[in-house]
């Protein structure tokens, strides 16, 4: 049975400087295609860019049929 539904996405550089700002931005590029991908909605709600490009914080809602089900386990802490 599919469920529409809808999560909050947050992704924040942490210790790492630059580096982690930059990865926030890869992982952030990398949920939205997904996103795309699946057919869901995603829509940013706010970011605080970092000097090189990535993203220092990043806030999105995505959308759709089975989104919880399917980023339920992506929660916790992703190092470089």
């Amino acid at each position: 049975m599919a469920v529409v539904n809808k999560i909050l996405l947050e992704i924040r550089a942490g210790a790492g400087g630059e580096e982690a700002s930059i990865f926030a931005g890869d992982l952030a590029r990398m949920y939205e295609r997904y996103a795309q991908r699946r057919g869901w909605k995603f829509s940013v709600i706010d970011f605080n860019r970092s000097d090189l490009g990535g993203y220092k914080t990043f806030i999105a809602r995505a959308q759709g049929e089975n989104v919880y089900n399917d980023l339920r386990n992506e929660a916790g802490v992703h190092r470089v």
